[in-house]
């Protein structure tokens, strides 16, 4: 992938998350005037959690697929509330060493590396995240013998997927190495 067509897709990622994020938001508003009004109920509180967990990984797709001019940083509090999105589904604990703040390009490479994390614990686990990677441990991991080993030696899949397209994208953005085992992996940047 050219710079040119890796800036164009950043372009394209920002567009959508930001054009998502405003009707979200409004979304999310109307529920909480609707659970002010009415009382509590399981049905209510389902759309409220569905709402919250789309906010939260658009901020992370953001974070992830949009463009990272050189120029721009990111406040760690602000790539953990990101990162935190991963738990939403009560699968995946996020457990990051984070502080301070940080080049936007590396909050990009840092949000790409959770989601190939991500894609490996299909059945849950943990994800550590320090400024110069992760470390990812569960149960039983699943590795797709497609990807795993490319980015072990830092390169993309040759045809990404949208399912896989951020392990090529994490390729693409720099250096990067992937150690795993059948229960852990880690990426380092």
């Amino acid at each position: 992938m050219t710079r040119e067509a890796d800036h164009l897709a950043a372009l394209i990622g920002s567009r959508l998350c930001h054009d998502l994020v405003s009707p979200l938001g409004a979304i999310g508003n109307g529920v909480e005037l609707m659970q002010m009004m009415q009382p509590p109920s399981p049905e209510m509180d389902l759309v409220s959690e569905a709402v919250k967990m789309a906010q939260d990984r658009i901020r992370l797709f953001r974070l992830a697929f949009g463009v990272a001019d050189d120029a721009q940083t990111v406040h760690a509090a602000d790539l953990v509330a990101a990162l935190c999105a991963l738990e939403g589904n009560g699968r995946l604990r996020v457990q990051p060493d984070l502080s301070g703040t940080m080049p936007r390009a590396a909050a990009r490479r840092l949000a790409l590396a959770a989601l190939c994390a991500e894609s490996a614990l299909a059945w849950g686990g943990d994800i550590a995240v320090t400024p110069t990677g992760l470390s990812a441990r569960a149960h039983r991991l699943r590795l797709d013998p497609d990807l795993w080993p490319l980015l072990a030696q830092g390169a993309a899949p040759e045809e990404p997927s949208s399912a896989t397209v951020h392990f090529a994208l994490l390729a693409y953005s720099g250096p990067v190495t992937a150690q795993y085992s059948e229960t852990a992996l880690t990426i380092t940047l």
